[in-house]
């Protein structure tokens, strides 16, 4: 009888064990299930996007830059939702003058002067001579004091993210400061007409009040371009109604619910070009931008 009852606690315990492994593989299978429909999601709507900014380039005049503004775009079931900015729209990092810069910093919370310390770097990091633009920058026998032979570049920034490496800007500051720069631009000014407001508010000598005025003009008056620029003459210097030849692609890919799939792609078109267009930058996980002062 004592056999009987060891042997049936012994039974009860191994189908109890095995059924911790049994729940325990079952979750394990799961969790590998969801994983994979999350890359092959994630596969999916990058291809979407690809096709998206295939499909746009390819019905915009051949050489030409696609019209700017949202579309929709529909490959067979899925949904992309695009909208197009020239990156002149952004300050670029290898033309902007160090007011226009050290402007950005400030909207993002850095005090004046350091906001100015990393402007100044900036330009010491992407010019090709050991000079230093000002006080406060930094050239090569700063970074080596600091043990560091990895810069300056003493050449352009090829991404953005490369302005973490810029000695002296902090992680946190070069991530505030991502979404209203670009390196591809060309152009040493911005074009206001499609700038976000802390792209406006980083012009010198443009003032909160301004801004609000200029971005209620921009979408409930019927003004040209020319006209809305010219209201901000006393800035003239930091603004252009030029456009570039590159342009930001951001796109949602809708697949349902909290599924949907977020990128920013940077893609320029040039007349001639043996590709139909090149893409410059890619982020799959773009951060958010102001697009209203609040």
């Amino acid at each position: 009888m004592n056999n009987r009852g060891s042997i049936l606690v012994a039974v009860l315990f191994l189908a109890a064990v095995v059924s911790v492994f049994v729940a325990v593989a079952t979750r394990s299978l799961l969790a590998g299930t969801d994983a994979s429909r999350s890359f092959a999601e994630a596969l999916r709507a990058e291809e979407a996007m690809r096709a998206a900014i295939e499909q746009i380039t390819a019905l915009s005049d051949s050489g030409n830059a696609p019209q700017q503004g949202p579309r929709i775009v529909s490959l067979g079931g899925t949904i992309v939702e695009v909208g197009i900015t020239d990156e002149i729209s952004r300050i670029d990092l290898n033309n902007a003058s160090i007011e226009l810069l050290a402007g950005i910093f400030r909207v993002v919370g850095v005090e004046a002067a350091e906001a100015r310390r990393y402007a100044a770097r900036i330009v010491d990091w992407r010019d090709d001579d050991d000079q230093l633009v000002e006080e406060g920058g930094a050239e090569r026998t700063a970074y080596r004091a600091v043990g560091r032979t990895d810069g300056p570049r003493n050449g352009p920034f090829t991404h953005v993210a490369e302005l973490a490496l810029v000695l002296g800007i902090p992680q946190r500051a070069a991530a505030a400061v991502a979404p209203y720069v670009t390196v591809a631009s060309g152009n040493e000014k911005v074009n206001p007409i499609t700038a976000d407001p802390p792209v406006l508010l980083a012009i010198p000598g443009l003032k909160e009040d301004q801004v609000r005025s200029f971005l209620q003009d921009r979408v409930s008056r019927n003004l040209t371009a020319g006209d809305l620029i010219a209201r901000l003459e006393a800035v003239e210097e930091y603004v252009t109604d030029e456009s570039s030849k590159s342009f930001r692609y951001t796109g949602r890919v809708r697949f349902g619910g909290r599924n949907d799939r977020r990128f920013e792609a940077v893609v320029t078109v040039v007349s001639g070009d043996t590709e139909p267009y090149r893409i410059l930058a890619w982020d799959a996980s773009p951060p958010e931008r102001m697009r209203q002062l609040p």
